[in-house]
């Protein structure tokens, strides 16, 4: 077995190779980021077995250029938390001081001596992949959304305080249209009834009270603000707008192909079965689980993936369990969403959740047990292949009581 350690940069990539002795079978060498290079070092590795399962690749992260390059060619890659890097030099330098060329050897030797500290990259299928980067991608998009949203609020109370009466949610459509048509109380001010009625009658918003009370508004005194102010904010918020049609069109093309996806794999019905879960959370799920059933072998392994669960420390009489930071955030995100969700769809769920803020657990840690739970039910019913039947979750529950 041959044992290839991998330190990237952005442009480079230091390479060392080590037997199951340790023993460095060459110089430490560097390749670019190129297909040519790519492929010099792919005729190296070929050099030392011309089996790819002989030789174990390590590097910090599976997101990468490389690693799929080499997945491509069945070499087994593994990954390594970059947190865990920093314990591991010390083992080599007690002043844990770093370079390129020694992180390379430090990858290659711990990935020798410590193979149960890696976790083995496995992407699934194509048709997985597609989806997983489909769905961190919107994933990505969403949170540009919500932080445009909190940028047009704040804009708005700074030289428009009135408008925060008008809509609740000041990045829906009617409400974008309404800041593009009337970015200033004067200008809407100018409106009458029929006219602010007609304006989104053409937005298709039929609700009379919300245009009687924005109209009302309209009519009351306005909280004087420097025109200076008006002008150079007004700008800002026309500018938010733009930005935010153009994140809003983006995300409907991240759904309608996430749709289409899903809809094209098997596993896609044993996630929408459950409680909570919809198109894009299933399609998230499915990123999370992917379709590889040997890559995990009990629920707790995606538990401290998702970081739903806690990290408890022991010693003597001393006992310590607190947050779990070193864990992937957009699965962590993704549960957390289908335990807020699954809150009106399950009335075990809620039960449970009211449970734990009784106990003194706040929202969010309430929702975190939550989440631990649903990974343990979305873990048997996927290596299972089974859709959700709450009369068989009730029953175990009740034996296990979890």
């Amino acid at each position: 077995m041959f044992y290839i350690g991998i330190d990237w940069a952005d442009q480079k990539y230091d390479i060392m190779m080590l037997d199951q002795a340790g023993t460095m079978l060459s110089k430490l060498f560097t390749i670019k980021k190129n297909q040519s290079d790519f492929e010099r070092f792919s005729d190296r590795l070929s050099k030392l077995s011309p089996s790819a399962q002989q030789c174990k690749i390590g590097i910090e992260t599976p997101h990468n250029v490389i690693v799929d390059f080499l997945i491509e060619r069945d070499y087994p890659v593994f990954a390594l938390f970059p947190g865990a890097m920093k314990s591991f030099r010390k083992r080599y330098r007690s002043s844990g001081a770093r370079d390129d060329q020694f992180d390379a050897f430090v990858l290659a030797d711990v990935l020798r001596t410590d193979t149960r500290c890696w976790c083995k990259v496995d992407f699934g299928s194509q048709l997985v992949r597609e989806i997983r980067v489909l769905a961190q991608d919107h994933h990505t998009v969403v949170e540009q959304h919500t932080a445009l949203s909190n940028r047009l609020r704040s804009t708005l109370k700074s030289y428009y305080p009135e408008y925060q009466q008008f809509f609740s949610d000041v990045a829906c459509p009617s409400s974008l249209a309404f800041i593009q048509a009337y970015p200033d109380f004067q200008s809407a001010r100018q409106l009458s009834r029929q006219q602010l009625r007609q304006f989104f009658k053409e937005q298709q918003l039929h609700h009379n009270k919300k245009v009687d009370n924005i109209y009302q508004t309209l009519q009351q005194q306005p909280v004087t603000v420097p025109a200076t102010l008006v002008r150079t904010k007004q700008l800002k918020a026309l500018s938010t707008v733009q930005q935010l049609l153009a994140v809003i069109a983006t995300i409907e093309q991240y759904e309608q192909q996430l749709q289409q996806l899903l809809s094209q794999h098997p596993d896609s019905e044993i996630f929408l079965s459950y409680p909570g879960v919809g198109l894009i959370t299933a399609a998230r799920l499915l990123a999370f689980f992917g379709d590889n059933r040997d890559l995990y072998q009990n629920a707790s392994e995606l538990q401290a993936l998702a970081g739903t669960c806690p990290v408890t420390e022991k010693s003597g009489n001393y006992k310590s369990v607190y947050y779990r930071t070193a864990c992937n955030k957009f699965f962590r995100d993704v549960m957390g969403n289908l335990a807020f969700a699954s809150l009106r769809q399950a009335k075990w769920t809620l039960a449970y959740y009211q449970h734990h803020r009784k106990r003194g657990k706040n929202h969010q840690h309430a929702l975190r047990c939550l989440s631990n739970i649903h990974v343990r039910v979305l873990f048997a019913m996927w290596k299972n292949r089974t859709q959700y039947d709450e009369n068989i979750f009730l029953a175990q529950r009740a034996r296990m009581l979890i």
